[in-house]
């Protein structure tokens, strides 16, 4: 029987990087069990390429049960409560005990908060909504598409920019761009913030030369049929591609683990929370820039990386070792 237990919550990237690390180094000695109430895998960074049809929904997919060939467990379960002082948690398939845990449950997506978002908009960063848009844009041929974000923060901020530019080669492939107009709108001052000046001029740039309209600092308010609603004027549009506001879930929200904006507190190099053996990573975790002050991206390649330094810190504490890896903002 394994020595140690180890719950991960959440089967996305950061989850099944996680559990294949730490598996892969403690082996029989920990039992690790990968908790999510979905029982596939989205790979979300291909949805961009989905949106266009460069893939399809089912080579993007993948059964969690999968894990279990590499020796994880897996439980299709949701999430209800979870006890970070007891290392507990409670799902609706029963309570689950455990000596570490890596919290890695991300963001929900919440279109609620802009009245009329899942009557008249495609929810583009979730799964279902972008394979939907992708079939509606196969059969438009010409007007304008207009792409929102609806709050800040949201995850992978490139994504928006990088979908424009693959629905202006996509409709210029079918020599129909002349017929169809492109206009992103966004809450941001300007496009990658965080990057720098730099690189936000030299994406308005390319957007321009593209002949996408970018709309900045924009607060979305409504939509309604054939109009998006802003705190300063309003953009007229005949499809309507939306991000949603994000937070993290429920269950989350109701521990001590959260500051005052609901995202997971974490150690900006260990990734522990203030539960020493408790962490956190990707969406969900909240990781301040020492010198901004402010929240690293969200990204599934953040995630990635998070998640290899708290399985290799788990493994050294059931060793009896201190927790010395660090992560370091790595990104590709």
């Amino acid at each position: 029987m394994p020595g140690y237990k180890t719950l991960i919550l959440g089967g996305g990237i950061g989850g099944i990087v996680a559990s294949q690390v730490l598996k892969k180094a403690l082996g029989d000695d920990m039992l690790v069990t990968v908790v999510d109430k979905e029982d596939k895998h989205y790979f979300a960074s291909s949805y961009p390429l989905m949106l266009i049809g460069e893939r399809k929904p089912e080579s993007i997919t993948r059964d969690l049960s999968r894990l279990e060939e590499k020796g994880v467990e897996f439980l299709h379960a949701e999430v209800k409560s979870i006890d970070p002082a007891k290392k507990q948690v409670v799902t609706d398939r029963g309570t689950l005990s455990c000596d570490y845990m890596i919290i890695a449950l991300g963001a929900e997506y919440c279109p609620e908060t802009v009245p009329g978002f899942n009557e008249y908009a495609y929810n583009i960063y979730d799964f279902k909504g972008a394979s939907d848009a992708a079939q509606a844009l196969t059969h438009f041929r010409e007007g304008h598409i207009v792409m929102f974000i609806s709050s800040l923060p949201f995850k992978c901020p490139p994504a928006p920019t990088e979908m424009m530019l693959l629905l202006d080669e996509f409709f210029r492939r079918s020599r129909l761009r002349a017929k169809v107009k492109l206009t992103l709108v966004t809450p941001e001052p300007t496009p990658e913030p965080l990057a720098g000046p730099l690189v936000g001029q030299s994406v308005r740039k390319m957007l321009a030369e593209r002949g996408i309209q970018l709309r900045t600092q924009a607060k979305v308010l409504a939509l309604e049929p054939g109009n998006l609603i802003l705190d300063h004027g309003n953009v007229q549009g005949d499809l309507f591609l939306g991000i949603a506001t994000h937070r993290t879930p429920q269950a989350l929200r109701e521990t001590d683990l959260v500051d005052e904006d609901g995202w997971v507190k974490v150690d900006l190099y260990k990734l522990r929370t203030a539960h020493p053996d408790v962490y956190a990573v990707g969406d969900s975790a909240a990781i301040k820039l020492p010198v901004m002050g402010v929240d690293a991206p969200k990204a599934g390649i953040f995630a990635h990386y998070q998640a290899e330094v708290a399985a290799r810190n788990i493994a050294l504490q059931a060793r009896g070792k201190k927790p010395v890896h660090r992560y370091t903002g790595k990104g590709v």
